[in-house]
């Protein structure tokens, strides 16, 4: 009877470990996710292009207006150079997030926050602007594993000033080509 009983056990505590176990496919769906925010802030944007499909809907409307738009994924990062690395620090932290895989199609959300600093070198500002909200995503299964087909940002709360974004679209080259000067080389 004390044998049966230890088995028993010793099987719930198996079943209970495994049914908690993440799915792979969703570990390495929120690595995607995570490494979005990390490779954007890093300004390593051959890197943050790997995590894309060929072409990415993206949909900032609620925080910008215009239209959504499909768009090439060095595009987007071309974009997005001519952005980010004008700033002194961005960070974007995503957190409770949620994935849905069937098959090779997969949706997933994620909360941000993104903080954007910048010190107006000709004045010495201190400038800052968060938003915060929802990031929605659809992803894909290929060849090389997930990669984000589209990207929409449900807006919420901001603070600060969208003025830093302007000056930050200034100062973005030439800060981008400092920081690709001291990259190291594995060669």
């Amino acid at each position: 009877m004390k044998k049966i009983l230890v088995a028993l056990i010793m099987g719930l505590l198996v079943m209970n470990v495994q049914a908690e176990k993440p799915e792979l496919d969703q570990e390495k769906i929120k690595l995607q996710l995570q490494s979005m925010g990390t490779l954007a802030d890093q300004n390593a944007f051959e890197y943050l292009g790997r995590i894309f499909s060929d072409e990415v809907l993206v949909d900032y409307t609620s925080a910008f207006g215009g239209e959504p738009a499909t768009v090439p994924r060095v595009e987007l990062m071309k974009s997005w150079a001519g952005l980010l690395p004008g700033f002194d620090l961005t960070r974007h932290n995503l957190s409770n997030m949620k994935v849905m895989v069937e098959g090779n199609s997969a949706t997933a959300t994620a909360d941000i926050t993104a903080n954007h600093y910048l010190i107006d070198p000709e004045t010495g500002e201190n400038g800052f602007w968060q938003i915060s909200g929802q990031y929605n995503y659809e992803l894909e299964k290929g060849a090389e594993g997930w990669t984000i087909k589209s990207l929409t940002l449900i807006a919420g709360p901001e603070k600060g000033s969208r003025d830093v974004l302007g000056k930050a679209g200034e100062l973005a080259q030439q800060r981008l080509a400092r920081k690709e000067s001291q990259k190291i080389s594995l060669k």
